[in-house]
């Protein structure tokens, strides 16, 4: 991520900033606020910029953005009024920023449960932070409902290894009767030895699901070699899904989620 920097902390002159922006040094993002090399000004670095101005701490979206979270976006809000307590305070690519579980509660206030969380499954994910430490949110704080909603409906589990898997577990819940799946489950052989960890299962009806993100060139291979030893040391019926069919087609996904549901049903009747 590129540098912001104050032309008033840079030690040049206006003329000797006039010149490198000239030059192609630095690009003027806003009043005082240059950013390294000639590329573009970007939206990030105007949000970047207004909380570097007023030597801010970054909240909501940017905060979100800027921690890697999961399906957040900046939302033009890039401080809130209300300060932050400097045990949640990070740096974060040189600009001070809400901490993980700071923006969490902020971003609880404005998202939907899906969107909230996902972004709450990759912060988990990047450990910064833990379920138990949203349990003490002060009642009235705006999103405290949410916050208290989904984390009730996903109960104590792991988090998901990829917002592919926070996306499936979603879409599984719209299966009626089908409940919260099992994740990173581990497979053994008759004797004990480790086979391999299953992305998402239930048991009970012996189903688990496989999920091809973005992977390497070789990696369907090995994942469809790995299906087919789960499969003979389980008996357990499998369905795989791609991200394009996750998220650019759930309704028709889930369709094919409650029919695979459904045999394995019949075969554990």
């Amino acid at each position: 991520m590129r540098r912001l920097f104050l032309g008033a902390d840079s030690g040049l002159s206006s003329h000797a900033l006039r010149w490198a922006v000239h030059r192609g040094d630095c690009r003027r993002v806003q009043r005082d606020v240059y950013a390294d090399g000639p590329d573009p000004v970007t939206e990030l670095d105007r949000e970047r910029a207004k909380v570097l101005a007023c030597r801010g701490v970054a909240r909501g979206g940017l905060a979100g953005v800027l921690l890697g979270l999961d399906s957040v976006e900046l939302d033009g809000c890039p401080t809130r009024r209300n300060p932050v307590a400097p045990e949640h305070v990070v740096v974060v690519h040189g600009l001070p920023c809400a901490d993980g579980y700071q923006t969490l509660v902020d971003l609880a206030a404005s998202l939907d449960d899906d969107t909230w969380e996902q972004a709450l499954e990759s912060a988990l994910r990047r450990r910064l932070l833990r379920v138990e430490d949203l349990a003490s949110v002060p009642a009235g704080t705006p999103g405290v409902r949410r916050i208290r909603r989904v984390l009730d409906r996903r109960g104590d589990v792991p988090p998901t290894e990829s917002l592919l898997e926070t996306l499936m577990v979603q879409l599984a819940r719209t299966v009626p009767g089908l409940g919260e799946p099992v994740r990173q489950h581990t497979v053994t052989w008759a004797d004990g030895r480790f086979l391999a960890r299953v992305d998402l299962c239930w048991p009970a009806l012996g189903l688990f699901l496989e999920l091809d993100g973005q992977g390497h060139k070789d990696q369907p291979v090995y994942d469809a070699s790995r299906q087919t030893a789960v499969v003979a040391a389980t008996g357990w019926l499998v369905g795989r899904f791609t991200w394009r069919e996750v998220r650019h087609s759930p309704r028709a996904t889930a369709r094919r989620l409650a029919a695979l549901v459904e045999r394995a049903r019949l075969r554990a009747a």
